[in-house]
């Protein structure tokens, strides 16, 4: 039969008709669903992270919480929030390779960001702006076209790297399937019939045959409980011994296809596999390799088109801080806060916003402490000399 099957399956943009028989269909059906789980497991991951962000913005260096923060923080737009917003940035992003942010109707005094579903690819020039038409965002399509400089185009790789890792796939998953069918036959009942040359005497023998094995033997080997009967010259022997195999044979080839989505996220292999040992190492080097980099990216495209240069030399610009995406506790802590705030190089407010706490709306709390027992050996020096004056 011929169907349009998943043109995403099989990394190809023809929309050409395949052939293709039952047995294919299921096998590409199981194929997708591994794929699906292990690349979706992947963009959760990537996009929880991302939604922790606390997107900072400041003025004339000074910070502030005002609109800009309050669109990519709380509500870019009346349908999502912000962390359904960077859900479907993220997943776009990897989907696609690249995702168009653009400006919906406005909100009142509200800009409304939404991440667009499809466009129309625009023509490279590099001595103008890119130009994207046919923009989609859900079942609406804009009738007008939008400048590079009122989008945020963002793009994950340089060379789409989806083609390769489809080929991997699916060369995986044969080994997957040979390992599966080993393991479905190895658990299975086979046995061996002799027969007889007197049994085979009638011209009729193989339809009998057939009929026997249906109507005895094939009830006989799929119920828990039953008799075969014996008959003159047929005799029965099972083939094979106790199966030895299980299914961790077939669950590490599946665990390995995870590994090597996740290392095509710059995702360490511990945090997709569920392994406890090594996490600690394991979120840095995520942080570090996967998600700094696309902090850094759309801090950079907010930065360029939502900020003029007079504003960003003045200090007007916003911040992706990723610092608040791993777990803090306070209390398990609380020796290197003591020791954060009394070496003077954080106020208790910029703890508290690192743990995640509500700051205190106090002058002290924004200002820089410092143990009395720390200091500079010249401060030393002179307190130790004005000790002794006072001594003598």
């Amino acid at each position: 039969m011929a169907i349009h099957f998943f043109r995403w399956l099989r990394g190809s943009k023809s929309s050409e008709p395949i052939e293709v028989t039952c047995r294919e269909l299921f096998d590409a059906a199981q194929e997708y669903q591994i794929r699906e789980l292990s690349f979706w497991v992947c963009v959760n991951m990537v996009a929880n992270a991302l939604g922790r962000c606390e997107f900072r913005t400041f003025r004339d260096g000074e910070e502030i919480k005002e609109k800009e923060y309050y669109l990519w923080n709380v509500s870019p737009n009346t349908n999502q929030n912000s962390s359904a917003f960077l859900h479907k940035l993220v997943a776009q992003l990897y989907l696609r390779n690249e995702a168009l942010i653009v400006d919906a109707l406005p909100r009142g005094e509200l800009q409304s960001l939404v991440v667009a579903d499809d466009w129309q690819q625009p023509e490279q020039w590099p001595s103008r702006q890119n130009e994207y038409r046919n923009v989609v965002v859900g079942d609406y399509t804009y009738q007008y076209p939008m400048y590079e400089n009122n989008v945020l185009h963002l793009k994950l790789n340089h060379t789409d790297m989806r083609p390769i890792i489809n080929g991997l796939y699916q060369s995986y998953y044969r080994m997957v399937s040979a390992a599966m069918k080993s393991y479905a036959w190895d658990k299975g009942q086979h046995w061996k019939v002799h027969v007889s040359q007197m049994a085979k005497g009638n011209d009729d023998w193989a339809e009998q045959f057939q009929a026997m094995i249906s109507a005895q033997v094939k009830p006989f080997l799929e119920s828990d409980g039953a008799i075969l009967p014996e008959f003159d010259g047929y005799a029965y022997e099972k083939v094979g011994g106790q199966s030895t195999g299980d299914t961790r044979d077939i669950r590490a080839m599946i665990e390995d296809i995870f590994d090597f989505t996740a290392r095509a996220f710059l995702i360490p292999s511990v945090l997709v596999n569920g392994t406890v040992e090594g996490t600690a190492d394991a979120n840095t080097r995520f942080l570090t390799n996967c998600i700094d980099p696309l902090a850094d990216q759309l801090q950079e495209e907010i930065n360029r088109k939502r900020y003029k240069y007079e504003d960003w030399e003045k200090g007007s610009f916003l911040r992706v801080d990723t610092s608040s995406i791993i777990h803090f506790d306070l209390f398990a802590n609380a020796a290197n806060v003591e020791k954060l705030v009394g070496s003077g190089a954080y106020t208790i407010n910029d703890v508290r916003r690192a743990a995640n706490q509500a700051i205190i709306n106090e002058p002290w709390a924004n200002e820089h402490f410092m143990t009395l027992n720390i200091s500079t050996m010249g401060e030393a020096t002179r307190s130790l000399s004005t000790q002794e004056g006072e001594t003598t």
